[in-house]
């Protein structure tokens, strides 16, 4: 299982090695030049007049983070929290997670399985090619960040450390895995990858939405949790507060429990 494992992951990565290529470019080309822009705003010593720009509701929402985010390491470290490198990141790792739903909807699956392998299989090409996409993007991300800190940061700026760079990586990590595993399930019942993807893309926003609103409005404080992005704190991280394990374990067990409801399922289903 483990060689028809590599294979499909390999057939899989083939299809995809575009796309994943672009978005690692543009992510990785984001991370350095973010710090080039923290470099002129340093220079032009402009976070005091960033932190003045911003309403004071908005301050008393975000709290100390806010005035964290304001600074040399805040400006470095958006590119692992921005909605749009987010977003990019989750739309990839849903297209992954889908990818059973449209073999099964190609009829490519039919050819998968007149060979020696296990049903299993698919759904393990599809963990390990998510792994591996997820965990090369987002190590060269952090290669970029450093790149950029290393080759054109004047020493007397106050820069990020290693182990902040390393949980902020670690955190966009977990939730990609989180929903990762979430739109393979989906897709284990599916026919059609639109559908899968679909619900997958839709649960997602509804989540972000819940989570976003719960924070600053009463009547949703108590469905907040159920959302994966409650658990998703790279903003304290900013502040200096350590990586909460707890946090980013739940992210990993959720994951992990959509492939393994795939995995059940896609065994038993009637292909």
């Amino acid at each position: 299982m483990m060689r028809s494992t590599a294979v499909l992951a390999w057939h899989s990565l083939k299809r995809v090695r575009m796309v994943v290529a672009a978005i690692a470019s543009i992510l990785v080309g984001f991370q350095f030049l973010l710090t080039q822009v923290a470099v002129v705003l340093d220079r032009n010593q402009s976070f005091g007049a960033l932190a003045s720009l911003v309403p004071d509701f908005l301050r008393q929402v975000a709290g100390p983070s806010m005035l964290a985010f304001m600074s040399f390491s805040g400006i470095v470290a958006l590119g692992y929290f921005h909605p749009i490198v987010l977003s990019s990141l989750l739309g990839l790792a849903i297209a992954i997670g889908t990818e059973p739903a449209g073999e099964i909807e190609s009829r490519f699956d039919d050819l998968t399985l007149t060979r020696p392998v296990r049903r299993g299989a698919i759904v393990a090409r599809t963990v390990l090619l998510m792994a591996v996409v997820v965990g090369g993007i987002l190590t060269l991300m952090t290669l970029g960040t450093w790149t950029g800190l290393t080759c054109c940061t004047p020493s007397t700026a106050q820069r990020p450390s290693g182990a902040l760079l390393r949980s902020l990586a670690l955190t966009l990590g977990a939730i990609v895995w989180c929903w990762g595993g979430i739109a393979l399930a989906i897709a284990s019942t599916a026919r059609r990858r639109a559908v899968a993807s679909g619900v997958t893309g839709v649960l997602a926003l509804t989540a972000y939405l819940v989570d976003y609103l719960g924070r600053i409005w009463e009547p949703l404080r108590r469905v907040s949790p159920f959302s994966p992005f409650h658990y998703f704190e790279p903003m304290t991280l900013i502040t200096g507060a350590p990586l909460n394990g707890a946090h980013i374990g739940l992210l990993l067990a959720v994951g992990a429990a959509g492939a393994a409801i795939a995995y059940v399922v896609f065994n038993r289903r009637d292909l």
